[in-house]
């Protein structure tokens, strides 16, 4: 299921609402965030959503992103949920989310799931690491494997086709001695052991980053605390100071427009109610 213009505008001024909410906490309590990917190029492009996109994704260092974790479940209001697998059991992402509770945004990925399905925006941790380049990918390697294991059991493999489904069904055998809540503490673990040990690293990153170029999201920890205020749909929310390299390091020339037959909504959807 695709999302028709009026519905994408629709989920768009939710998650606005929710992005607005989350701002409010994070400044209540000094809490740094940037906005980040696609939200970041729509700020910084057309002050406000990528016309066609159909989320909002932030970042924040790891510490902030758990300090959110106890802060947001008891500051949210009630229409909205805190969502990770500490207050939502069958949620197994190894980052968060905040939902808009009496709505439906189920993604095919996560349809066979009992979890809120609300439309929702993306917090994203960002970890510590090593400021040695060898040190730095073993750890990268060591916490995408037990990641790549979560996500092979935990999303909808009838979501897939083709040669994903059939490498997930492979990936799924391989991982079979391992079960989900195993994964997901090993995923918590390493990043947290990490963040300790490299509290005082100039280097940090994300390692929940989609795809295998995990590793292009590499910034220097200044990038997440010398921030700026930024237009987006006519609010102003933080943006990192450094956000041209932090684009171009993974879209290249981000100002470009994609040819037309990419722009579209990111998200397949089982189920959506607005």
């Amino acid at each position: 299921m695709k999302l028709s213009d009026a519905q994408r505008k629709r989920v768009q001024e939710d998650e606005l609402q929710i992005l607005i909410k989350f701002d409010e906490i994070c400044r209540k309590f000094n809490l740094k965030y940037t906005l980040a990917a696609g939200t970041m190029i729509g700020a910084v492009r057309h002050k406000g959503f990528i016309p066609w996109d159909d989320d909002i994704d932030v970042y924040m260092l790891r510490n902030d992103f758990n300090k959110l974790r106890k802060i947001a479940p008891m500051e949210l209001p009630e229409n909205m949920f805190y969502q990770s697998h500490y207050t939502d059991p069958e949620y197994y992402y190894p980052f968060d989310k905040i939902r808009l509770d009496g709505t439906i945004f189920k993604e095919t990925f996560l349809a066979n799931h009992n979890i809120n399905h609300g439309v929702f925006i993306d917090v994203f941790p960002i970890d510590s690491i090593s400021n040695n380049k060898c040190k730095s990918t073993i750890q990268f390697y060591h916490y995408r494997f037990y990641r790549l294991g979560l996500m092979t059991k935990y999303i909808n493999i009838e979501a897939r086709s083709g040669k994903r489904k059939t490498l997930a069904n492979i990936l799924r055998v391989l991982y079979l001695p391992f079960n989900l809540d195993y994964l997901y503490k090993k995923c918590e673990i390493i990043a947290q052991q990490k963040e300790s040990r490299y509290k005082n690293s100039k280097w940090v990153r994300n390692l929940n980053s989609v795809g295998s170029d995990g590793m292009k999201e590499t910034y220097h920890h200044y990038a997440f605390t010398k921030l700026e205020f930024i237009e987006f749909e006519k609010n102003k929310f933080y943006i990192s100071k450094d956000y041209d390299a932090m684009l171009r390091a993974i879209y290249g020339n981000y100002m470009k427009l994609p040819p037309k037959s990419e722009q579209v909504t990111r998200h397949d959807l089982a189920e959506l109610k607005l």
